[in-house]
């Protein structure tokens, strides 16, 4: 039976329907009754219309991934494998090429444009992961905020590295801060000139990069650094690091001075340090040195100070290694007093105009039973 109704269109259903309309050479009966055969099939084995056309779009998708498989372009590989992996190579900067091939460089040109890109490249390959950047200015940012929801929180890290290097590499921003969740991850950016485009940025090698150099030297070095991390091991990390230099002047029983290693370290001289740096420098060198059982720094403005424990018995050796640390402390050139008692060494730090200033005398302000050693430079 025929049945004659009249229904209403705006232009953009009809336009649409152009490509039903073309196939039935302008019959728009026969179009809304294609139309209707399709609808009727996609609900069919769909719950309602939304997730028949959430379908219908991740289709081609699928398909085109489907392609790459068979082509040998990508691999199928088990998810929980795949999440070993991920958690595994956490710490480790994947290459610029890798990078590039993952996130074209020559396909974005703003923000806009490279989440838009993410969220194609997560939808294509199934990460179901979803991309969302902010920032005031699309196309030169000085800061941006990305945030990458669902997944796990090891295939965001792996993702959001890729992402780190992409923007140090074509936009010269550095990561501020790193702020995880159970199911999102969002990351501050900032824009950071004073590294060249080629270099790895500092943000970025302390949040993603902090293994690159213990596993290139692992790679290098295997059996060297096996033995050493087995005796290390064994002896229950009993074991002193030192310079050979400065062993050999040890074995003499003189007292070398450390101060060139200290810069050569962290690419900073001494007196160019500011206290609170050079007091976290040198908390850093000696506690992986192992050459003492703990450091304890008080950054305190005025009343800086260090506190060495120690495990060592030789009265001797105890007033070498409080000559050996004073050599730092002297370079630098900040007034100082030190303490030694049986398993702790104290070195606190006075400013110059307080030790200079009239009506106070340097014996007054240095005086007592533990005083053992004043240097200053005039």
């Amino acid at each position: 039976m025929l049945i004659r109704k009249n229904i209403s269109l705006d232009d953009k259903y009809l336009k649409k329907l152009q490509p039903l309309l073309d196939a039935n050479d302008g019959n728009l009966s026969a179009a809304v009754r294609e139309t209707i055969e399709v609808a009727d099939i996609a609900l069919r084995y769909h719950k309602n219309i939304d997730e028949a056309i959430k379908f219908l779009k991740e289709t081609p998708a699928k398909e085109e991934l489907n392609d790459t498989i068979r082509s040998g372009e990508n691999i199928v590989i088990n998810k929980t494998m795949l999440e070993w992996l991920f958690r595994y190579t956490r710490g480790r900067l994947t290459d610029e090429e890798l990078v590039n091939e993952l996130i074209n460089p020559f396909e974005i040109q703003d923000m806009k444009q490279l989440e838009e890109y993410l969220n194609r490249i997560f939808r294509s390959y199934q990460w179901a992961i979803r991309t969302s950047i902010k920032c005031e200015d699309i196309h030169n940012p000085e800061s941006v905020l990305v945030i990458l929801s669902n997944a796990t929180v090891n295939s965001r890290d792996f993702f959001a590295q890729l992402i780190a290097q992409f923007l140090a590499r074509w936009r010269q921003l550095d990561i501020d801060h790193i702020f995880r969740r159970a199911n999102s991850t969002q990351i501050s950016f900032k824009k950071n000139l004073s590294m060249s485009s080629n270099e790895v940025m500092p943000g970025i090698r302390t949040h993603f990069g902090y293994l690159d150099m213990v596993c290139k030297e692992l790679d290098d070095n295997t059996e060297f650094w096996t033995q050493v991390m087995y005796t290390y091991n064994i002896e229950r990390y009993n074991l002193v690091t030192l310079h050979r230099s400065q062993f050999e002047v040890f074995a003499t029983g003189e007292v070398p001075n450390p101060t060139k290693i200290l810069e050569r370290l962290f690419k900073q001289s001494v007196s160019d340090m500011t206290l609170p740096d050079l007091l976290i420098n040198f908390k850093k060198m000696y506690l992986a040195a192992q050459l003492v059982k703990n450091i304890e720094v008080c950054l305190e403005p005025g009343g800086e100070s260090v506190t060495i424990f120690h495990d060592f018995k030789n009265e001797r050796f105890i007033q070498n290694l409080v000559e050996y640390f004073s050599h730092i402390f002297r370079e630098k050139g900040t007034p100082f007093e030190t303490s030694s008692y049986s398993s702790m060494i104290e070195f606190r730090f006075y400013q110059k105009s307080k030790l200079e200033s009239p009506g106070v005398s340097l014996m007054e302000e240095l005086e007592g039973p533990e005083y053992s050693e004043y240097s200053a430079k005039k």
